[in-house]
């Protein structure tokens, strides 16, 4: 009667078990007998007993069983695993399954074979390939061991619980409280583009970078940005087409929401109002860009707008915002992005403002001719970069005008004592002839440019002169440097090489090392490889780095 007893349930326990979901059903007609399991016959007690918890639960869980760890689940599994891993995952290697994750879940079950002993994990972070992307996901899960029949451990009950959107929103509102909390008390428009920008810098997983452009003249100008420069902005374009239509658009991503986007890009304001401007937002490459995604984005957006609004009224009050608007209006650098032989890169200490005392400037003198100009004025900030403003629309004019570097120099000279706050500013201005392969230069107490090649680097040190103001009348000196094909012409600012307490020779070598090494890339990955390895966090200064590649012809340049 026994034996009669135990074939009877041998034949009849998989359907009982499997009855009434849609897991069950495919448990019960997938083809058993090819797999290391075997057929559901020869299946022993344990593993019967496990499957029977398992499917028969409404909670998320796992068998692995045997040696391969074979996978076996159920309905809220199957939720788990996505649109790329089911149904494949039923009777496969666990390994084979979660490859990308193996080595933190691996160990785990590992462990529970070998000692029989539970695991318990609270909100884990993994990254999980199972719907097209690599997905960041979180869960609570813990590993517990099956026993087979003879009291040996034969598989492992993994209970599973996802908490993704849980851990999400948690943090997307601890965000927006830092922003909120960042924005109390930010009386000035530009203080709140800096301190917005620098509050969503501490919620990278959300928001990987952001920028605040505002609407100066009839112009969109970059206020503020916490932006590397491994993320590319986007084009005027794009920006003046939401600022006109005050309509978001989103870049990349798909119509069901299912996978991540590049960058979103929200309107601040209206062009009517006393503020506008855009919000450019660069997302979470693991993040799928869904509904509450974007929420969440344009609650950022209402937050830095309102604050926008206040301080513009307060502004309005106190008769500083021309004074902002102006300032921003003639200290709007372009970046030399366009350019396939010259990469420029500015990097703001003050909080992230996108304006400063350090700055830059590319001039065409001529079919053959083009000039190079980089400055440092003392101090950060507003102040700093209207003198900035005036020295360098200065310094272009007589450039156009056809003077040489030095008499430009001695020019600035003169013009400098006319303007507070441009006392012992530095500048190097150089001419580029490309017919005669020659560099004519000349230093206000700026550093040195670096011409390298692949197997030699030289310093312009010749032509130094004092800083801005220093120098006596018509003392100004040229030098020359004659190039040789893809030699490389860099300039900058202090704040690229020095360190607190370090000989700057350290931080001139450190620069010329990095740049042999870098010889042969593209001037924007040259510049971009500079910047990683000589700044790799933030600047403690303003900073600006110009590259050049040198040629006899013009090159599209």
């Amino acid at each position: 009667m026994i034996e009669e007893r135990t074939t009877s349930t041998s034949d009849d326990w998989l359907p009982a078990v499997c009855s009434g979901t849609e897991m069950g059903a495919i448990v019960q007609s997938f083809d058993w007998a090819s797999s290391p399991l075997g057929p559901p016959t020869s299946w022993s007690i344990g593993l019967r007993t496990a499957i029977g918890v398992c499917l028969t639960s409404r909670f998320p869980m796992l068998v692995v069983w045997g040696p391969d760890l074979i996978k076996i689940y159920n309905d809220g599994y199957r939720v788990i695993l996505g649109t790329e891993k089911h149904p494949f995952a039923l009777g496969a290697p666990a390994r084979d399954v979660w490859p990308e994750i193996w080595d933190e879940i691996g160990p785990m079950f590992e462990a529970v074979m070998a000692t029989g002993r539970s695991t318990w994990t609270e909100h884990g972070h993994l990254v999980i390939e199972r719907n097209g992307f690599p997905e960041e996901c979180f869960f609570i899960w813990s590993y517990s061991p099956l026993f087979d029949d003879d009291g040996t451990i034969g598989g492992v009950l993994d209970v599973v619980n996802e908490t993704t959107d849980q851990v999400v929103s948690q943090r997307r509102l601890a965000c927006l409280s830092v922003l909120s909390n960042a924005l109390v008390g930010a009386e000035q428009v530009t203080d709140v583009c800096v301190r917005a920008v620098n509050a969503l810098s501490s919620a990278p997983a959300d928001v990987r970078a952001a920028d605040v452009h505002l609407l100066v003249g009839d112009q969109l100008t970059l206020v503020a940005s916490n932006r590397r420069d491994d993320l590319p902005p986007l084009g005027h374009d794009d920006l003046d087409g939401v600022l006109r239509s005050s309509s978001a658009i989103v870049i990349g991503g798909n119509v069901e929401r299912t996978m991540p986007a590049e960058q979103l890009v929200l309107p601040l304001g209206s062009p009517t109002s006393g503020v506008s401007g855009v919000l450019v937002i660069s997302l979470a490459p693991m993040r799928p860009f869904d509904h509450g995604y974007e929420q969440f984005l344009r609650i950022i957006a209402t937050t830095i707008a309102s604050a926008l609004d206040g301080a513009y009224r307060r502004s309005v009050e106190l008769g500083e915002y021309r004074h902002i608007s102006d300032t921003l209006q003639a200290a709007m650098l372009r970046p030399a992005s366009d350019l396939p032989t010259v990469a420029a890169r500015y990097l703001p200490a003050a909080g992230n403002l996108a304006v400063g005392g350090d700055w830059y400037d590319v001039i065409d003198l001529g079919p053959d001719s083009r000039a190079l100009v980089v400055g440092d004025c003392v101090g950060h900030g507003l102040d700093a970069a209207t003198v900035m403003a005036q020295l360098r629309s200065a310094t272009r004019a007589m450039l156009l005008e056809g003077r040489d570097p030095a008499s430009t120099l001695d020019g600035l000279d003169l013009f400098a004592t006319s303007i507070d706050g441009a006392d012992c500013a530095t500048v190097m201005c150089a001419v580029f002839d490309r017919r005669r392969r020659v560099i004519t230069y000349s230093r206000a107490g700026h550093l040195p440019p670096l011409v390298c090649n692949a197997s030699s680097s030289v310093w312009l040190d010749d032509a130094a002169g004092p800083p801005l103001t220093l120098a006596a009348p018509d003392s100004r000196t040229n030098a020359t440097h004659e190039w040789q094909d893809d030699d490389v012409f860099i300039t900058f600012s202090d704040g690229l090489i020095e360190r607190r307490g370090e000989d700057l020779d350290v931080g001139l070598d450190r620069l010329a090392a990095a740049a042999t090494r870098l010889f042969g890339a593209s001037v924007h990955q040259f510049a971009d490889g500079l910047l990683a390895g000589l700044l790799p966090g933030r600047a403690a200064d303003d900073v600006v780095l110009v590259v050049k590649h040198l040629a006899a012809t013009r090159q599209g340049d």
